[in-house]
């Protein structure tokens, strides 16, 4: 994977660019009232001076309406999460990685809206990695939520194949759906086989491990200008991304860029289950799934040769990431089963309408 000369922190490729963090703001619980009135949930107050407040936003939230949509506020895009902030965040919510490790805590559904700021200012590596695998974490474990609740689906309807009975109109039309979205031939009678090997799950050991690696633990300015925590890259000029300061004259990829940090877990994760260089990958899994064992990030990482440029050295730079931070233990890691995602970060009252398919009339263009 192309990546650009000295950038990022804790990086085997690359030394750290010092970041001074935003002084630590002291936040937050829900809205009150449709106006921006809000308690902080550690009793502390916000700067004052920030002209744009963090909000919750809890998802699927049945009383959010069009009228209390259409109440925005002034949107500071420089305004982010602090490192120390998000901190204390997670610290208030009972979210600590130890008792994830040992499975007495379930992982909440938080989600940022950005990588915290400021990561390199935490004087402690061992806080900036929890910080960086807090973060991620509950992305990667809802990505693969929603893949499991496909595959249970994808598996019963196989079943029903292999036994010569005929799907349902339902059953077919999304079967289509789903062969479309996996980049399978939709016409026809589809391949559910072939299906199943790539509606699958990534280990969160083998996702966290390559995020680490490919953001710098989160800090490189790939992650922090454009939560591109994979190093996908983009060759087509629509996309969002980020041009590399050592890309060479007449080349045109960019580091392909995200609204959130959730956006390119999922983009990864759809890059493994589709992509032609991950066919291995996706053929070793299916092979596990078959043996009825664990799907084992230190075992899958072997197939992913092709992910960098450095091949066989990427794969032992993986490998030693997840065995040298014991990441295999949040392969057991499981969500909180609240079902409710609660979304932190700087938000408008526009964003928070987009988030439930709710858009005032004023942005309808």
């Amino acid at each position: 994977m192309l990546t650009d000369a000295n950038e990022g922190f804790d990086s085997p490729r690359a030394t750290a660019a010092r970041i001074w963090g935003m002084s630590a703001l002291f936040l937050l619980l829900t809205v009150i009232l449709p106006s921006t009135v809000f308690i902080s949930a550690s009793s502390r107050s916000m700067d004052r001076t920030a002209r744009e407040f963090l909000l919750p936003v809890l998802r699927p939230d049945p009383g959010f309406t069009v009228e209390m949509a259409s109440a925005t506020t002034r949107h500071d895009p420089s305004f982010k999460l602090d490192a120390k902030a998000t901190l204390d965040l997670f610290h208030s919510r009972e979210y600590r990685i130890e008792a994830v490790r040992s499975g007495e805590t379930a992982v909440p559904r938080l989600v940022l809206t950005d990588l915290p700021t400021g990561m390199t200012s935490l004087e402690s590596s061992d806080d900036r990695k929890a910080l960086f695998v807090k973060t991620l974490l509950p992305l990667i474990l809802m990505a693969n939520e929603r893949i499991e609740q496909d595959r249970d689906r994808l598996r019963r309807l196989h079943a029903v194949k292999q036994g010569g009975q005929v799907l349902a109109p339902q059953d077919r039309r999304w079967l289509a759906e789903v062969a479309v979205r996996y980049g399978l031939n939709a016409d026809g009678d589809i391949n559910t086989k072939a299906l199943l090997q790539r509606v699958d799950v990534v280990p969160v050991s083998l996702a966290l491990a390559q995020a680490a690696e490919e953001s710098g633990w989160g800090t490189s300015r790939f992650a922090q200008k454009g939560n591109a925590l994979y190093g996908q890259l983009t060759f087509k000029a629509e996309d969002e991304g980020i041009v590399p300061r050592n890309r060479r004259q007449g080349e045109t990829h960019r580091f392909k860029s995200f609204d959130d940090p959730k956006g390119s877990v999922e983009s990864y994760i759809h890059n493994l289950n589709t992509h032609r260089a991950y066919a291995q990958f996706r053929q070793m899994r299916a092979s596990l799934r078959t043996q009825d064992k664990p799907i084992d990030g230190l075992m899958l990482v072997n197939a992913l040769g092709a992910y960098s440029e450095r091949g066989e050295d990427y794969v032992r730079t993986i490998r030693s990431l997840i065995r040298v931070n014991s990441l295999a233990d949040f392969d057991r890691a499981v969500l909180s089963a609240d079902q409710m995602e609660e979304v932190l970060g700087p938000r408008t009252r526009a964003e928070m309408a987009r988030d439930h398919g709710v858009v005032p009339a004023s942005l309808r263009r």
